[in-house]
């Protein structure tokens, strides 16, 4: 239980600074939101199936490695069910479910501070775009020219939550233990409770939204739709928005990129439980980088700015009470 409280103990002071915050400006705050059964019924399913897929695949490997073993009669070195069952998800400890779950929660109350941004987009403050805009529309109205498969980006972009899902999953296995997990979700806690903060204090709404004629070839996508559910969105009155569920309000302001940010972080990690993941996991956040910006909802700085986050937020989490790199897994 250590762990979930480790956690409270990052979670409760972001979410009071966070409340503070609203009530100093007047706007709406929600420690719960419509989606959020949704959203951790969801990421609890996930995981269990993929769980009892993963260690069903490996009780096969070991019966038909016996069943190989005991047809030729003689000593084999392949895999055994005893050796396998270290290598298994549910052999892992009850924890890891629990904390990603709370990281789920916590992560999703950060979008009170999209709340935050509205309202005071509506009289104090106003989006950055056309300095970004200055800064690179050399590049961004050359994409109209390229011919992009929007539908192969789209798959990319949208796929990020899914994916980190099976990467949050693979940590569990790879780290054998809460610890790093642990980290992890600390660090994601950080990411976008600060990520959104940031935000605040300089809004941005993306290339595709202060230029949507330099994006006409996203016409009919699933990035078009998404970003008419944004626009919709801005249209409301502050005191609706609520309503609207944590997981869209998430989508409003462009820097830095919580995306990009997002699947940093997650590298870092899975380099932390095993080096060798990066071979994956670096080329996976590259991707996402390019999707953002060929789709129109971040600028470039914006992913840097995610990445310059996602390091800023490690060593944060590395230097909070009880997260420190030192210790067993």
């Amino acid at each position: 239980m250590r762990s979930l409280a480790t956690l409270a103990a990052l979670y409760v002071p972001a979410t009071a600074i966070t409340a503070l915050i609203a009530l100093a400006v007047g706007s709406p705050f929600s420690l719960w939101f419509r989606d959020t059964p949704i959203i951790l019924g969801l990421l609890l399913g996930m995981m269990l199936i993929l769980g009892i897929a993963w260690d069903g695949l490996l009780i096969c490997v070991g019966c038909v490695a016996a069943l190989l073993r005991s047809g030729v009669r003689r000593a084999s070195t392949g895999p055994t069910l005893a050796t396998l069952r270290g290598y298994r998800f549910f052999s892992c400890g009850p924890m890891p479910i629990p904390i990603l779950l709370a990281t789920g929660f916590a992560v999703l109350g950060s979008s009170n501070f999209t709340l935050i941004n509205l309202h005071l987009l509506q009289s104090v403050t106003q989006w950055r775009d056309p300095l970004l805009w200055q800064i690179e529309s050399g590049l961004l109205t050359q994409l109209q020219h390229l011919s992009i498969d929007v539908a192969a980006w789209d798959r990319l972009y949208h796929s990020a939550w899914g994916i980190e899902v099976v990467a949050a999953f693979a940590l569990v296995l790879l780290a054998r233990g809460p610890r790093i997990v642990l980290q992890y979700g600390a660090t994601m806690i950080v990411v976008f409770h600060l990520g959104r903060l940031l935000g605040v204090l300089n809004p941005v709404q993306g290339p595709a939204f202060y230029r949507p004629e330099q994006f006409a070839y996203l016409k009919g996508s699933t990035t078009d739709k998404a970003m008419q559910m944004v626009a919709d969105l801005l249209t409301r009155p502050i005191d609706q928005l609520i309503d609207r569920g944590g997981v869209l309000l998430g989508g409003v302001s462009a820097m830095p990129s919580l995306h990009v940010a997002m699947v940093a972080v997650t590298a870092y990690w899975l380099a932390r439980a095993q080096r060798w993941t990066l071979l994956m996991s670096v080329p996976w956040m590259l991707a996402v980088w390019a999707s953002t910006v060929v789709l129109g909802w971040h600028y470039v700085l914006d992913g840097a700015g995610g990445i310059a986050l996602a390091a800023a937020s490690v060593a944060l989490t590395l230097r909070l009470p009880g997260l420190s790199g030192k210790g067993p897994e």
